[in-house]
């Protein structure tokens, strides 16, 4: 079970409640409460989805063509998943499972596709725990523009503007691929701004960190931060797990909790981003920035920021001088 707190209203969100359809009575006649269900969501024949979850304790059928599979422990775990993925999941419950767990079934039976919305629905360490045990998404990606084998036409770079780079020839992701709560991207392993001194059969790791950071950028700039705002890096958490082959296709997977509009004031912004290579993640990353919404905002902490940094020249350069002449008189 997942140990972070979770919005209990988003998830309450996704259970539809129960009203009577309106009806004109007629002697005798009885009023039969309907639900309102989405017949793709719970599913007796997995594989149609791009994800299939199904829960602790039941079993998929023997010749089920679901190929992305998503074990699950609750309904509330299940309700967290619908949230970040979308339409691109469904869940099955087989009969077997119905019968020895009928009140699992009657809870799930319940859920419903969440509607569009633009605040996202989670924190970014509980993102990040369910992306942990999230499948490669091939399906939804095999649809998309973003290259997956080394056979692939590669997708156009993204726009400069999305990750503060003047020359094109500097951009390292590619154009962005949405699904549900998720961004998408290919990363590219050409600049001009990094240059090594022997050549190597994998991916240099500086070259990730930099995609990394540009995929970050991007993620807040598509998520709603001005083009004319900036972000100051407070902290990057990264861990790497295997080495990325220079000669086959990258994806970054990436999510954050962050979202803004004209009208937004300064504040956090985290964004969790895992790296993909023939469909396991290789490294993944959060990033922990302070998000200005305006340049002259982004000036300003500047000009604070080189104030301090100039008293603290000025206290170690007066240190140097009195230990110096301190060394002298002895």
């Amino acid at each position: 079970m997942l140990k972070h707190a979770v919005n209990r209203s988003l998830i309450h969100e996704l259970r539809t409640v129960f009203q009577p359809a309106p009806i004109t009575r007629l002697p005798i006649q009885r009023t039969f409460r309907i639900p309102r269900k989405d017949p793709d969501l719970l599913t007796l024949n997995p594989g149609k989805k791009s994800f299939t979850m199904h829960f602790d304790g039941d079993k998929l059928p023997l010749h089920s063509e679901a190929l992305q599979i998503l074990n699950v422990n609750s309904v509330d775990e299940a309700a967290r998943y619908l949230l970040l993925l979308g339409e691109s999941c469904e869940i099955f419950i087989s009969p077997d499972y119905r019968k020895a767990n009928p009140e699992v079934y009657a809870e799930a039976k319940m859920l419903s596709y969440p509607p569009f919305r633009k605040e996202p629905p989670f924190d970014i360490e509980t993102a990040a725990g369910l992306m942990k045990k999230l499948p490669f998404d091939l399906k939804s990606l095999m649809k998309s523009p973003l290259a997956l084998m080394p056979e692939d036409r590669l997708p156009r770079l993204i726009e400069k503007k999305f990750v503060h780079k003047k020359n094109e020839s500097n951009v390292l992701i590619s154009e962005v691929f949405a699904s549900g709560q998720l961004l998408y991207f290919n990363m590219f392993n050409d600049t001009e701004e990094l240059t090594f001194d022997h050549t190597s059969d994998h991916v240099q790791g500086m070259l990730m960190l930099e995609a990394l950071r540009q995929a970050a950028v991007a993620t807040a700039h598509i998520l709603g931060l001005p083009f004319k705002g900036g972000l100051a890096l407070l902290n990057y958490d990264t861990n790497f797990f295997h080495y990325l082959e220079s000669d086959t296709p990258i994806i970054l997977r990436s999510y954050s909790g962050f979202t803004a509009d004209e009208t937004s004031e300064d504040k956090d912004a985290s964004i969790y981003i895992q790296v993909m290579q023939w469909g396991k993640v290789c490294a993944d990353a959060i990033l922990k920035a302070y998000a200005f919404m305006s340049d002259k905002k982004y000036d300003q902490q500047k000009e604070r920021i080189e104030k301090i940094s100039s008293r603290s020249k000025m206290q170690f350069k007066a240190k140097v001088i009195k230990t110096l002449a301190a060394g002298a008189a002895v």
